[in-house]
């Protein structure tokens, strides 16, 4: 397969990317500005967010894991007795 005409296309790339006033062709475009979106957070949005995230992480965390099996592997890691498998690594990374 050939494609003849790409410049078109790399032309309309440069032309809604902003990149270049000049095309391929040697043509002058229009509107050679930049088009931006730009999204700006209050203080209070930033902290809100944060503290939701803090507080659903504690939440999971809570949930899955109760005192007598903190304290179990807690044990195992100060006696130096806890090893995790890499099978079970994998798996846990792969969310098998």
């Amino acid at each position: 397969m050939e494609i003849k005409n790409y410049t078109s296309a790399i032309n309309a790339y440069r032309y809604a990317g902003g990149s270049a006033s000049k095309t391929l062709s040697g043509r002058t475009q229009k509107g050679s500005g930049r088009n931006t979106d730009k999204a700006e957070f209050s203080v209070s949005a930033r902290a809100s967010f944060s503290d939701t995230l803090k507080t659903a992480a504690k939440a999971a965390a809570d949930s899955s894991a109760s005192a007598e099996r903190l304290a179990e592997l807690s044990a195992k890691i100060a006696d130096g007795s806890y090893s995790v498998s890499s099978e079970d690594i994998a798996d846990s990374i792969l969310g098998l």
